[in-house]
């Protein structure tokens, strides 16, 4: 945004200095100086506008991908359970755990143990996703910002060429007046 603010406040000053009077051909060198600085600036703004599009769509399709990623986890993680406990299994070794009531205490608080890890992982996976998807809004309020400016600097630049048109037209008149 600095850099935009020291664009805007450079087309202003080139702006002012355009409306000193000077010699004719001095005025056209300003001009076409100036018209030169603007359509660079013009440029750089394409360009930085076409890179942040590309930046924006890359983190839309991971924002995606993570989101698809964490429904495919969370059901994994419900599968699994469901299996470890429907079917008495030792979450480590796969094997089926004895029918004592120790043994039962024991595997429901190994599950729940598992099921607590997976569940804290899935929690940080979302969160993760969440922080992809500020910085996703983030760049798309920049690109929108970086759009208004162009905007702006475009226009400025129309009102520009208009105020540089009449002006050539003035001198001529005046030089013709003088030729009289």
């Amino acid at each position: 945004m600095t850099l935009l603010y020291s664009l805007l406040e450079n087309v202003n000053a080139w702006y002012f200095d355009f409306l000193r009077p000077t010699t004719r051909y001095g005025q056209q060198n300003d001009v076409r100086e100036q018209n030169r600085v603007l359509t660079a600036t013009n440029e750089d703004l394409q360009r930085q506008l076409e890179e942040m599009k590309g930046t924006v769509t890359k983190l839309e399709h991971r924002c995606t991908d993570l989101h698809g990623e964490n429904q495919e986890i969370q059901k994994q993680l419900r599968d699994c359970h469901v299996l470890l406990v429907a079917e008495k299994l030792d979450p480590v070794s796969g094997e089926k755990l004895g029918q004592t009531a120790q043994q039962k205490e024991e595997q429901r608080k190994e599950v729940m143990t598992v099921s607590q890890n997976l569940l804290t992982e899935l929690k940080l996976f979302g969160e993760t996703a969440q922080e992809h998807a500020g910085k996703l809004l983030e760049v798309e309020n920049i690109m929108r910002d970086l759009t208004e400016a162009h905007e702006k600097l475009q226009q400025e630049r129309a009102f520009f060429t208009l105020d540089v048109e009449e002006m050539e037209r003035a001198l001529g008149e005046a030089e013709r007046l003088l030729m009289e």
